[in-house]
């Protein structure tokens, strides 16, 4: 006897539902409606059409096209036909899906004209576009002329050959049959979620089997209507979710954890208060929520009738939804649905049901018959995931050696995943096998885990972690809009206090060892898996610095960059940033390496050359190149010309200004100070000073050092006699030291000028004032605090105070210790050893290198205070 749910019996409930919508797909926002049984006679006849024009019972026929009801027509009609559908994912090239095809021997082929087009000519197959409409060649050509009868599916008969994702390694090919997917479907049907009244969202490919069964098969079966967006974008899926009243969203955690993100930014747009309301909320409807209360819809109405008006249901797999993710989207009102499965058990096996939920935890086993077991637990209970039951395919296509690692002697699935069984039989997943990462030191670390934990921090947009020599290293893709917000000029320091903020709360050895920052997002399945056998090329190519290549130019950015103004702007990048990654949609910091200092030329050209001038604020609003070229194309178009540059007088008058030197009134309050600072260096970090007769007594003279600690200026101020601290001036960051009027005072008393990273050019023009009048100058050229105590670069800055000063003393100094005693993620100090080492003069002739550009030349004195400051740190142990 056939199994119950066929795709022929699947056509003949569509066809008993008349004109009631089976599909509603969304066209310029619209939603259009097609009728159930009008898409069954079209999958009949389809069927009809393909067993008069010769498929044979049990042929394999490609399918490579995109989500929409000439799809499902087709897929329908080739499993009623007796055909196996093989279908590939729409954004596989042509050649690349040809042979995926070939090798799972079909002879026909539904695909879109595009895709046709693009075949090798070797491909050999019989195609049927998908878009061709009446048309020969088109699907509808090929139809019969009146519906017919359909041969009847064996149970065990192919109903699908699939393609593993490829997560960790080479894809694999098998088969799931009829009693495979019915047993799945069944089980789905029996839990009464979906009826004849819901409206399924699905913005999932149908080429995958969980789309595929839960998306497409269940509503069909079900009698509910399936609802395809224009595309899976957030601002489209929000319109299907309205205009069509969706009541069930079909997804997996990716579109969760994105909603909720949404949901808070928008709230966070709004203040602190409006943020610390919505939190406050949200933890009390979750508490509520808990108890077994629903109050989410009633308190949260605002957000439902603006999204989502009708949506009662989310459907999650494909991977782990979060536990806390789930408390979330519950607490606003909504029922998660979530489960575990693999393509080779037909994309369910465990489901969290109305009747028997766990959140935190993947549920029970579904269908009839089906069991899970955890092999060698280890003291946790957690073990290899296997499973055994009627939705558990039969082994993969040709492939031997695989079968033998997939099966047990006793015939249970090895899913490669980790696990446990709590007491009440929930499956709780904590892991891939395959993706198990073995330390040098035996130690073992779940990536999964230490990316929730770095991911958490908003400066990290995505991460994945790898082993490297025995440690971890991460390849890491930045939040750019996060870091613009923060005020983060230079994005890869900015990244890098991230990544060791973050990692605190972790083992040690579960920290990076290394990094590297990448643009383009981490390489996924089309369900959002992480592809982690391409990670190892992927890291080694941004190590070595082998970025891709740019996009090629869309149809809007050549109109673009066709706008005076826009185009020059773009010769002006492409001649200074020669080898860069330009394209409208780089980031300028992090794709061409732009940073405050470089802002500053780059603007001066632009505004010499064609009138566009940039302030502060402009500057920080530019994110891509894109931003840049309409903001000049917008300059152009005003009418702007080249003004004159910008006088040296007029800054030169506010550095006189702010390095004025204070009042002799507050000199006993600088005694004071310094006094404080010396007894609090001995008596909590037990100050030592080595080399202070390398120190000028007389005379401008600069101070050069690293930079671990907000200690570290009192430090320095302490392991100075007072007569020559009282001559010495810091530059300080005005968005911490200049904020209050308090503050400013404070500054001004202790010989403090403002340094704002986005106009560096002040800053130096007061650092040079400071030793035009025969004052000394202390500097921390990385600028920002290291995060984990090592040397950072220094920042050309101080290249550029020195620049034709070259008769000025510049004395490395390191410290040692102050990290430990108040590293930058604590308030207060702790007591430890601190130890400061001034070194000889720098030699003069490595602060005035004979090379041209004033750039370059600031660069390479840098480089050579690097290397002072790091011969001292080597030799200070």
């Amino acid at each position: 006897m056939s199994s119950p749910w066929t795709p022929a019996r699947l056509i003949a409930a569509l066809a008993a539902r008349g004109n009631a919508p089976a599909i509603i797909t969304m066209a310029g926002g619209n939603p259009v409606e097609w009728p159930a049984a009008a898409l069954a006679e079209d999958a009949a006849r389809l069927a009809g059409g393909l067993l008069a024009a010769g498929l044979a019972p049990g042929e394999p026929v490609g399918l490579h096209g995109p989500n929409g009801p000439d799809w499902i027509a087709a897929r329908l009609a080739i499993g009623a036909a007796g055909g196996v559908p093989v279908a590939v994912d729409d954004l596989t090239a042509a050649g690349d899906a040809a042979p995926i095809l070939a090798r799972a021997g079909c002879r026909w082929h539904f695909t879109t004209a595009a895709h046709a087009a693009a075949l090798p000519p070797e491909a050999g197959f019989r195609t049927v576009l998908l878009d061709g409409g009446e048309e020969a060649g088109g699907w509808r050509a090929l139809r019969a002329a009146a519906p017919g009868p359909l041969p009847d599916a064996a149970p065990d008969g192919e109903a699908m050959l699939v393609t593993t994702s490829g997560t960790t390694g080479a894809p694999k090919l098998f088969a799931l049959s009829h009693a495979n997917l019915d047993a799945n479907l069944s089980a789905v049907l029996a839990v009464g979620l979906v009826g004849p009244q819901d409206r399924m969202l699905l913005p999932l490919p149908l080429h995958h089997v969980y789309p595929f069964l839960v998306g497409l098969m269940t509503p069909i079966a079900a009698g509910a209507t399936l609802v395809l967006p224009e595309t899976a974008t957030g601002p489209d899926l929000v319109r299907a979710l309205r205009e069509t009243r969706a009541t069930i969203l079909v997804g997996v955690p990716r579109i969760y954890v994105a909603l909720l993100a949404g949901l808070r930014g928008r709230v966070a747009a709004r203040g602190a208060l409006a943020r610390a309301i919505f939190e406050g909320m949200l933890e009390f409807s979750a508490s509520l929520r808990r108890g077994g209360l629903d109050p989410g819809r009633r308190l949260f109405g605002s957000v439902h009738a603006q999204m989502a008006p009708a949506l009662r249901v989310l459907v999650c797999g494909g991977a782990r939804l979060d536990g806390e993710d789930v408390w979330a989207l519950e607490a606003l009102g909504w029922r998660v649905c979530n489960g575990y499965g693999l393509a080779e058990t037909a994309s369910l096996f465990t489901g969290n049901t109305p009747a028997a939920r766990r959140v935190g935890s993947e549920g029970r086993a579904l269908a009839p018959g089906s069991a899970v077991r955890i092999a060698d637990p280890d003291a946790q209970g957690i073990g290899e995931i296997q499973l055994k039951g009627p939705n558990v395919f039969a082994g993969y296509r040709d492939n031997p050696e695989a079968n033998a690692a997939a099966f047990t002697a006793d015939g249970w699935f090895r899913t490669g995943d980790l696990g446990r069984l709590d007491t009440d039989g929930f499956l709780h997943v904590t892991g891939r096998l395959k993706e198990l990462i073995v330390l040098g030191g035996g130690k073992n670390v779940m990536p999964e885990e230490v990316e929730a934990a770095y991911a958490a921090h908003p400066a990290i947009r995505e991460i994945a972690v790898l082993e490297r020599a025995g440690a971890l290293v991460g390849v890491v893709v930045p939040d750019e809009a996060a870091l613009r917000a923060a005020g983060a000029t230079r994005p890869e320091d900015a990244l890098r206090v991230a990544l060791t903020a973050a990692g605190q709360g972790l083992a040690p050895y579960q920290r990076l060892a290394g990094y590297v920052m990448a643009r383009e997002p981490l390489p996924r399945t089309r369900l959002g898996k992480i592809q982690r056998f391409r990670l190892p090329e992927m890291y080694e190519a941004l190590l070595a610095g082998r970025a891709a290549p740019p996009p090629p130019l869309t149809p809007e950015d050549e109109a673009l960059l066709a706008q005076p103004g826009a185009r020059e702007a773009w010769d002006i990048l492409a001649a200074r940033y020669p080898g860069r990654p330009l394209s409208p949609a780089a980031s300028p910091a992090l794709d061409l390496g732009i940073d405050s200092l470089e802002w500053v030329a780059l603007a001066l050209e632009l505004e010499q050359r064609i009138g566009l001038r940039l302030g502060e604020e402009d500057i920080a609003a530019i994110g891509t190149v894109r931003d840049l070229l309409e903001r000049a194309r917008e300059a152009h178009g005003a009418g702007a010309s080249p003004p004159a540059p910008r006088g040296a007088a007029e800054i030169a008058a506010e550095a006189e200004r702010m390095t004025r030197p204070p009042s002799p009134a507050l000199l006993p309050l600088r005694a004071a100070g310094w006094a404080a600072a010396r007894g609090i260096g001995a008596a909590l970090f037990s100050l030592e000073t080595r080399g202070r007769e390398h120190l000028p007594r007389r005379g401008p003279f600069v101070i050069v050092a690293n930079h671990v600690s907000d200690l570290d200026p009192g430090l320095i101020a302490a392991s100075l006699p007072f007569g020559l601290m009282r001559r010495l001036w810091w530059g300080g960051v005005k968005e911490r030291l200049f904020v209050t009027a308090a503050s400013r005072a404070f500054a001004r008393a202790f010989q403090v000028f403002p340094v704002e990273e986005r106009q560096p050019s002040q800053a130096v023009a007061m650092a040079r004032a400071v030793l035009a009048r025969g004052e000394a100058l202390a500097w921390f050229p990385e600028s920002w605090r290291s995060p984990d105590g090592a040397l950072q670069r220094f920042l050309p800055g101080i290249g550029l105070i020195l620049d034709g000063l070259p008769g000025v003393p510049v004395i490395p100094a390191h410290i040692r210790g102050a990290f430990e005693a108040m590293p930058r993620d604590r308030r207060l100090p702790r007591r430890h050893p601190v130890r400061i080492t001034y070194g000889l003069p720098v030699a003069p002739a490595l602060l005035a290198p004979p090379i041209e550009d004033p750039r370059r030349r600031a660069e390479a004195v840098a480089e050579a205070l690097h290397d002072a400051v790091a011969d001292l740190a080597a030799g200070a142990g």
